[in-house]
């Protein structure tokens, strides 16, 4: 159910979704800690930079008994009308208890009043990527079988990694996963399609060029 004096919110048994401006001081150092305990120091933007709201920036919150819960920080990918999920998180001490797919759910809500773009895209580390230990190969596996779960779905992109984008030194390959509407379920994205929206991460996400061998890595790696 939303509440429609506020295109921002939308609630389910208690949870409230909301875009992240008018968060109190409190609320907004909740979800800070949500965002550092989620996300390794490498993988971290400045929270500064990505909790101010823009034409093509935007978090949401999930809000229990008025605080934080979990957020997520969207992206939009102007250049072929797609959101892409910079991060997604819940509160440690609220995980496992089926908050993280309602949440999801009133997220797919509020997007669509906020008139971001439904069909999504997001990266998710790779269970089978050499060197992961059977520790955090569990906890990848688990990662995507709660996406897949929300229906989301693997997209293939084989040659897809993550660029450097903190400074951290680092690149990783990734899996690319999609949620797209029901009505658009059929369709499916890959060729030509694919190889927009992959180059679209690169250059409105990461501010990438083109040209970028990387880019053109994995571009190459997509069957026509």
């Amino acid at each position: 159910m939303c509440d429609h004096a506020d295109r921002a919110r939308c609630y389910v048994a208690g949870l409230v979704v909301t875009s992240v401006a008018g968060l109190s001081d409190e609320q907004l150092a909740r979800v800070r800690m949500i965002y550092e305990e989620a996300f390794a120091a490498d993988l971290r933007v400045p929270f500064g930079e990505l909790s101010q709201p823009g034409d093509a920036d935007q978090m949401f919150v999930a809000l229990e008994d008025s605080m934080p819960a979990g957020f997520a920080a969207l992206r939009l990918l102007g250049s072929v009308d797609w959101t892409f999920l910079r991060y997604f998180a819940i509160g440690r001490e609220r995980q496992g208890k089926g908050l993280g797919r309602e949440f999801w759910k009133l997220l797919r809500v509020a997007m669509d009043k906020e008139a971001w773009p439904e069909r999504t895209v997001f990266e998710v580390e790779d269970p089978g990527e050499a060197g992961a230990d059977e520790a955090e190969r569990a906890i990848r596996e688990r990662r995507v079988r709660f996406w897949t779960a929300c229906a989301a779905r693997l997209l293939p992109a084989p040659g897809y990694v993550l660029p450097d984008y903190t400074g951290s030194g680092m690149t990783e390959p990734m899996l690319l996963m999609a949620a797209t509407p029901a009505a658009l379920s059929d369709r499916l994205i890959e060729g030509d399609r694919l190889k927009s929206l992959v180059l679209a991460i690169y250059t409105d996400r990461y501010g990438m060029r083109s040209d970028d061998p990387l880019v053109l890595r994995a571009l190459a790696s997509i069957a026509p």
